[in-house]
Formats: C-alpha cells, sequence, structure tokens
C-alpha cells in the first residue's frame, strides 16, 4: 500500500533506511517480502480478536503502532547506529512513518478479518466445528477494546514522556 509513495520519493531504493542500493523492482520484492511476514505476525497474534470491522480496525492501529515502534524506533536506529533513539525528537520526525503504520495495520487487520470470516463460514457448515468456532470468537464487551486505547494513548505519550 505505501509502495507506490515509496517509488515517487525515490526511498524504495533504499529499502528499510539500510541504504542497500537495490534497484526498484528489487526493493520492491523486499518490501513486499517484510510486509508479508510481517502482515502474518498479525494473523498469529490477533486471530479471533475483532468481532466487527471496527475492532478489527483498532486492532490494526495497535499492530501498526506496535510494528512503528519495533521497526523505525528500535530495530532500524540499531542496525544503522547501535544506539536504540527514543527521544522526542527522534518520534516527532518519524510521524509521518507511524501515519504510514497505522495505515498498514489497519489494511492488513481488514483483509485478515474479511478472510477470517470466509474461513469460518466454511466451519460453521459442519455443526462441530461451528460450536467450536463460536467458543473462540471474543464476545462483544470485553476489556479488549479498552486494551488497544490504552496501549495507542500510551504509544503516543511514551516517546514525549521519554524525551
Amino acid at each position: 500500500m505505501g509502495s507506490p509513495i515509496l517509488v515517487a520519493t525515490g526511498v524504495l531504493s533504499s529499502v528499510a533506511g539500510l541504504d542497500t542500493h537495490l534497484s526498484g523492482f528489487h526493493g520492491f520484492l523486499v518490501h513486499l517480502l517484510v510486509s508479508a511476514l510481517i502482515g502474518t505476525s498479525y494473523g498469529l497474534l490477533f486471530r479471533n480478536e475483532a468481532s466487527s470491522l471496527g475492532l478489527g480496525v483498532m486492532w490494526g492501529w495497535l499492530f501498526g503502532l506496535i510494528w512503528w515502534y519495533i521497526g523505525p524506533m528500535t530495530l532500524l536506529p540499531l542496525l544503522l547506529t547501535g544506539e536504540c533513539d527514543w527521544r522526542a525528537s527522534a518520534a516527532s520526525a518519524l510521524l509521518p512513518s507511524l501515519t504510514g503504520h497505522l495505515i498498514f495495520g489497519a489494511t492488513t487487520a481488514l483483509i485478515f478479518l474479511l478472510l477470517e470470516r470466509r474461513y469460518t463460514r466454511s466451519l460453521f457448515l459442519d455443526p462441530r466445528a461451528a460450536a467450536r468456532e463460536f467458543r473462540r470468537i471474543r464476545p462483544v464487551g470485553t476489556p479488549a477494546p479498552a486494551l488497544w486505547l490504552f496501549a495507542l494513548g500510551l504509544g503516543v505519550l511514551l516517546p514525549i514522556l521519554l524525551g
């Protein structure tokens, strides 16, 4: 989703900020591979969490925020300089990247939710499988939305408080 923006700004040739000088096509393939692996981790971590599209988007935002901290806030500075930089100035410089990560997380969550619903519908053909799936689905009214709200709020405030 963000690849056209990366191509237009010329950032794709230095994939992940590591200045690999890959050609546009190879950089695009590496970007897609990394995105697919990260998207797979969403399915592993958040399966059966969202009971609606709105909750799916919220879980996706939390996922994008987590990867913003893991990627450009933590791993990238560690790979480039050997030090983790969580100052407010570094976080404010990476705010456009946060927007991209939140969009990626929400898009990943929506696509995963649609695929998960399609798969679950096929399981409902067998009554025993349907009963098992109904037990796995998180009921509405659990504290899960409060968890993502807390995590998103803390994620925005943490760089400010540590800076």
